[in-house]
């Protein structure tokens, strides 16, 4: 795996659950921006219909050792006890790993 490295995370709330979900995602990237500075990107997508919207996570990793730390984080961890405690989930959590190919991140 090449550094830096991206991951794109897609999680499924149940129905009615989305928002519930979006404020634990919140609360995640805040605490990932202010105590992970190996993590380069953490950014929260909704998708906008329905009511189990599905929610998109771009992030982008220092390197390998960062996506460790992240993962050991007693954020993450908490994280991922909420959804579980909390039923809020419809599938589990997808993660890819992924790698640029082409076009462009943005011409703002």
């Amino acid at each position: 795996m090449s550094e830096p490295f991206d991951i794109i995370a897609v999680i499924t709330p149940k129905p009615g659950k989305a928002d519930r979900v979006q404020e634990l995602l919140e609360t995640a990237a805040a605490a990932v921006k202010a105590n992970e500075p190996g993590v380069l990107r953490y950014h929260v997508q909704r998708e906008t219909k329905g009511d189990a919207p599905v929610f998109i996570m771009l992030e982008t990793y220092k390197n390998k050792e960062a996506l460790g730390v992240h993962g050991a984080s007693p954020d993450f961890k908490a994280l991922g006890r909420a959804l579980k405690k909390e039923d809020l989930l419809a599938a589990p959590m997808k993660a890819y790993f992924t790698k640029e190919v082409g076009g462009y991140a943005s011409k703002l």
